[in-house]
């Protein structure tokens, strides 16, 4: 599905069923405070007045909230926590499986044949037992449910769920043991920007100047932006963080307030702004980094230990209802307008014609990426990397105080053991990359260039080894970038070797360069070996002396000489290079 198919789509969930909980977690910030950060009343004021109308040239933006910005808050404690309910039907057990407005459920909701436990579902007929839907927008309110045993099973986004797992931790009977990835996040957040801003490295501070972004808190698009800013290594205290009381009145506020240079929220408002207001563009969204927000759900650890035969055939019926999303889309779509009240032809681009392969909302993964995402300790962003990814990154907001290790949660002994079932079930997740598309990328920031990420790898004078035993932080290193490259899995990636200027006028240029050419070639070659990447999503430049990073342009001051022996990892959205 195109990005611009989703806004009239968006459009109609908020007028059925309120679509300011859509994949987002603002209700994770009410008005309990752990912390108290000042406001500016006159920035309030004004703020409020403004969202009394919206600028004639800008469409309706989502929400009906009024557009406030809002004080930091903390994550309601979790109450009410007893043994999970254990209502039957026909004799058979129900499974309470509540899920959100997203089109990654299409699977589970076509193989139920519908929301309600009935015998034609492929639950009841092949493994036992029945399995009610219920929508259940507000993140807060499922985790409770969940807590109090009223339903089973969690939804939510895998970092969504790491925000929650300290709490959920606390009774064992109510650790979320997470078994399948429901799918992959494809395009429906990102971050709009005005002004200058081009990339993500253009939000770091100049001129002790800091640029103003607005956004919900501990949401998916906090996540976001936080994981983006990490990665280009840019500390998020350079940025003026806004909080807003939901993400459409980020984008509110946004359009009303010139003041601020960027904000992070998702579709429709995301595209609704760039193409109606002036001097505003995407930098980038989870089209690209298409690796990063990854949805799942987690069943209670009490019934995991008590039904593991009815987790496994969730997982079996999960997977059979992607095939069956896959070969026919429009069925998957009424049964989407069917249980969301949306109109048919909306719910079939929400889907995507090909099923959710390359079009839709959501990429689905089959067992073999689920394998890959569980099981393989290689993959540069399996379960494991965005786990702790989110989880360190929530800690150093202070938002959660200790973080729970991935193992306490991953159940990935229920993919292993379905490994002979789905051993011909091929990986369909991988993108194209054409051999000859690097030819028309620049080194230098272009239009679409996501970020630039520098990195320091010591090599021996006059070599272009990887030796750890000269730098042992080259492992770290070379994980780093792999996990870059992982999580922009629809990017380019362009490694540049630099050097000092030390040996000016003494050498060659053209010796120098090409030594900065195989040290960063070097780089891609060790990376291609641990993580099997496609070998043209890469591409390799040697800038020699030439490319100086600023402030650091004397060769005479062994400092500047240190900065300037790096690698530079700079990523392109595929539709840059097309």
């Amino acid at each position: 599905m195109t990005a611009r198919g989703k806004i009239v789509l968006t459009l109609l969930i908020l007028a059925v069923a309120g679509f300011g909980a859509w994949r987002w977690w603002d209700k994770i910030a009410p008005k309990s405070k752990t912390e108290v950060r000042s406001v500016n009343v006159d920035e309030v004021r004004k703020a409020v007045q403004a969202a009394r109308e919206t600028p004639a040239d800008i469409p309706l933006l989502i929400g009906t909230n009024v557009a406030t910005l809002v004080d930091r808050s903390a994550i309601p404690a979790v109450t009410g926590v007893s043994d999970y309910v254990k209502n039957t039907k026909d004799g058979k057990l129900v499974v309470e499986f509540p899920i959100n407005v997203w089109p990654g459920w299409a699977p589970i909701i076509l193989a139920n044949a519908g929301m309600e436990p009935n015998d034609q579902s492929v639950f009841a007929r092949k493994h036992g037992f029945y399995v009610r839907l219920s929508v259940v927008d507000d993140p807060v309110k499922a985790r409770d449910l969940f807590a109090s045993g009223q339903s089973h099973i969690l939804w939510g986004t895998l970092d969504m769920i790491a925000l929650f797992a300290p709490e959920l931790v606390k009774d064992t009977r109510t650790v979320p043991v997470v078994c399948q990835q429901v799918d992959w996040s494809a395009g429906g957040d990102g971050i709009v920007a005005r002004g200058e801003i081009r990339t993500i490295n253009d939000f770091r501070a100049t001129g002790g100047k800091r640029k103003k972004v607005v956004l919900a808190q501990n949401s998916p698009s906090h996540y976001f932006i936080m994981s983006l800013l990490i990665d280009a290594g840019i500390d998020p205290g350079e940025v003026d963080f806004k909080w807003s009381a939901d993400a459409p009145s980020a984008a509110k506020i946004f359009v009303q307030d010139p003041s601020f240079d960027a904000f992070v929220g998702w579709a429709p408002d995301i595209y609704v702004v760039t193409e109606k207001l002036k001097g505003t563009r995407l930098v980038v969204t989870t089209s690209t980094a298409n690796h990063l927000i990854a949805d799942v759900w987690a069943v209670r650890n009490d019934f995991f230990r008590d039904h593991p035969e009815i987790v496994s055939g969730l997982v079996r019926g999960i997977f059979e209802g992607m095939d069956l999303v896959r070969k026919d889309p429009p069925t998957a779509a009424r049964a989407l307008s069917a249980a969301f009240k949306i109109p048919e032809e909306d719910c079939l681009q929400m889907v995507g014609k090909d099923g959710g392969i390359v079009e839709g909302d959501a990429h689905l993964t089959n067992y073999r990426e689920n394998a890959k995402f569980f099981l393989d300790p290689f993959n540069p962003a399996n379960f494991d990397v965005v786990w702790n990814s989110a989880s360190a990154i929530y800690k150093s907001l202070g938002t959660i105080s200790a973080t729970v290790p991935a193992a306490k949660v991953k159940a990935a002994n229920v993919l292993a053991a379905l490994a002979d079932e789905y051993k011909t079930v091929r990986d369909l997740s991988q993108p194209t990359f054409r051999p000859d598309a690097m030819m028309k990328l620049s080194a230098e920031a272009g239009p679409g260039q996501v970020l630039t990420k520098a990195v320091m790898i010591s090599f021996e004078p006059n070599k272009a080894v990887l030796n750890p035993e000269y730098d042992p932080t080259i492992p770290a290193t070379l994980e780093e970038i792999g996990k870059l490259a992982g999580r922009f899995g629809n990017a380019y990636i362009i490694i540049e070797g630099n050097t000092d200027a030390s040996r000016k006028g003494i050498v060659p240029a053209d010796l120098v360069r090409q030594l900065s050419y195989d040290r960063a070639d070097a780089v891609r070659k060790a990376i291609m070996d641990k993580y099997q990447f496609d070998p043209n999503k890469f591409k390799v430049v040697g800038n020699g002396w030439d490319n100086p990073l600023p402030g650091s342009t004397d060769p005479s001051n062994p400092e500047h000489n240190k900065r300037n022996r790096r690698v530079e990892v700079k990523v392109f959205p595929l539709e840059a290079g097309s």
